[in-house]
């Protein structure tokens, strides 16, 4: 096959793997024997969470693995990278000097035992915000020269890569939108978000980013979904959502988010995510597949958004709105007068202050009307 035949089949392969996912691994083998290369990689990092993935087929998973877990943080050629814009090639020793390179330990521990030279040459295929994919080829130890050849058909190639992987990314998105339509999703009060089996966020609405900035309970933990005072709690219920993967009480569960006092447990229940939109999971260009729907319920918003009703619905003040949310609860006067922290007898007459505005009498009856206030469409609004 000569040159335009090859360059021709790669395309092709490249826009075939927009639409089915599993071609990916591919699409690199088929670029590696049209460049004549020994290696290829395509590689994502998200800096914000930590994820990096990582797609080399002509890799041994085994030097793959090491890679991933050790020897990523220690290979001075990948913080260098991001700097480039998308779409323009770079060779190796435009990130630093061959000798350089050929004397870290990354080189000779990983970089040559794994069939890599000192001739590679790479370009970022997307770059935005906190994340960026990669992809690059090299010769083999030894075949220290990238040809014009080499370096014609890896850029040909490139420009459909780039657009292939926006493409792909698009349609991805498109889809997740219709799993969890944006209007729907942020118009939730409570923490919402989309897990894949790795318990990696893949959406989230605004209060679960929230908590997660702040680190309220939930947090994430090299990239993935954790929870204060049991990270594995967490990640084993969002992992027995995926298919063909079962917990001894089937999928998903709930459990509760202890939190320093006077602030209440986060509610969390994990529910397996059953839809009819098949959501391919292609982590190396960012796209997980959600596998389980992970709702926060704070009790604290609740209470919030019950004290700012009342204080719209019957005119009561900060202080009474707050004491009225407590007494909700149901446990008298005096243990809600302490979560306040008032005295006794100020909370007796915030009590009869809201009497008054309410028209009760008694507390069990003022339970009751803030109970059906809450439950009222009014009240949720």
């Amino acid at each position: 096959m000569n040159e335009d035949c090859e360059l021709v089949a790669l395309i092709d392969l490249i826009y075939e793997a927009v639409l089915d996912s599993n071609l990916w691994p591919s699409v690199l083998i088929r670029l590696a024997g049209a460049t004549g290369a020994a290696q290829v990689s395509m590689t994502s990092r998200n800096r914000q969470s930590g994820i990096f993935t990582t797609l080399s087929p002509r890799t041994d998973p085994d030097l793959l693995a090491s890679y991933r877990e050790y020897w990523r943080f220690h290979n001075p050629l990948w913080q260098r990278t991001t700097s480039w814009p998308a779409g323009e090639i770079y060779a190796l020793d435009g990130l630093m000097p061959r000798e350089d390179f050929s004397a870290t330990p990354v080189f000779n521990e990983w970089w040559r035992p794994s069939g890599r030279g000192l001739a590679a040459a790479g370009a970022n295929i997307l770059v935005e915000n906190q994340f960026s994919v990669l992809i690059y080829i090299a010769n083999a130890p030894g075949k220290n020269v990238l040809t014009a050849r080499q370096l014609r058909i890896f850029k040909a190639a490139l420009r459909h890569l780039i657009r292939a992987v926006r493409i792909n990314r698009q349609l991805w998105t498109l889809e997740l939108e219709r799993l969890a339509p944006p209007e729907q999703f942020e118009s939730l009060a409570q923490g919402v978000l989309l897990a894949d089996a790795s318990a990696r966020v893949v959406l989230a609405n605004a209060a679960a980013k929230a908590m997660l900035d702040t680190r309220d309970g939930l947090f994430l933990e090299n990239g993935r979904l954790a929870a204060t005072g049991g990270p594995d709690v967490l990640r084993k219920l969002i992992a027995t959502c995926a298919r063909g993967v079962r917990g001894v009480d089937g999928p998903g569960g709930e459990f509760k988010i202890p939190r320093e006092s006077p602030r209440s447990l986060l509610h969390v229940t994990v529910t397996p995510l059953r839809s009819k939109a098949q959501l391919a999971d292609i982590p190396w260009i960012g796209a997980g597949a959600p596998v389980a729907i992970v709702t926060v319920k704070d009790p604290d918003i609740d209470r919030r958004r019950r004290e700012v009703n009342l204080r719209s619905r019957y005119g009561l003040t900060t202080a009474e709105s707050g004491l009225a949310a407590e007494i909700v609860k149901g446990d008298g006067r005096v243990a809600a007068a302490r979560r306040r922290g008032i005295s006794g007898a100020t909370a007796k007459t915030q009590l009869s202050s809201i009497f008054e505005k309410t028209g009760t009498h008694r507390q069990a009856e003022l339970v009751r009307l803030l109970l059906d206030a809450g439950d009222s469409r009014e009240m949720e609004t």
